[in-house]
């Protein structure tokens, strides 16, 4: 099983890369975000990679970084999801505003990768969200999963005012459950617009 991988990029397309190591040179696919930040052809590379083996084939797809690698996976586990599904939610968004979407419920986002439709983002969100959930609790990030519609309702006036996503994340970073549960929600939202 490969798990990593370092070596001479020597070829390199938006959707897969040859990276020579050992005197090898080695196929690797790639969504189109770890592609726009790879070196130049000729440089060296270092990439966290999955060994895809099923019956008569093999596949291999390259990270950047091992916890990319941990949420690709977790897709993979969702059935329905295909490699070159995965990818594709990989290339529309970045690690942890896919975490963010899915632990947010925000289906329609999730519908936005090509090849998911309604039924498969709504399993993906069930089968995922609590998992992710606690993986970002544990790591002692201040992201909201609570049910509470102040939470919603102050990400949706964020959204109406023309904030993006990234900001509204970083304004809610600077909320407390306490600010949540106390607080109406025009205060609340004058505490968030401080934070962007």
């Amino acid at each position: 099983m490969i798990a990593k991988i370092s070596g001479k990029l020597l070829e390199k397309l938006p959707t897969s890369i040859i990276v020579q190591t050992g005197g090898i040179g080695f196929e690797i696919l790639v969504s189109s975000r770890t592609y726009e930040k790879l070196p130049d052809v000729g440089k060296e590379v270092f990439l966290d990679i999955y060994t895809h083996v099923r019956e008569e084939e093999l596949k291999l797809v390259g990270f950047l970084n091992l916890k990319e690698k941990e949420l690709f996976l977790k897709l993979l586990n969702v059935s329905g999801i295909s490699i070159k599904i995965a990818l594709s939610a990989f290339s529309i968004y970045g690690e942890d505003e896919l975490t963010r979407i899915i632990v947010s419920r925000e289906v329609d986002l999730v519908r936005r990768v090509p090849g998911i439709g309604k039924k498969l983002a709504e399993r993906i969100i069930l089968e995922l969200r609590e998992k992710l959930a606690e993986g970002e609790i544990g790591s002692g990030r201040a992201v909201f999963f609570e049910e509470d519609k102040k939470v919603l309702e102050l990400r949706q006036a964020l959204k109406t005012l023309g904030y993006s996503s990234r900001e509204i994340d970083k304004a809610i970073q600077k909320i407390t459950v306490e600010d949540i549960k106390n607080k109406k929600i025009e205060e609340v939202l004058k505490i968030a617009l401080r934070g962007v």
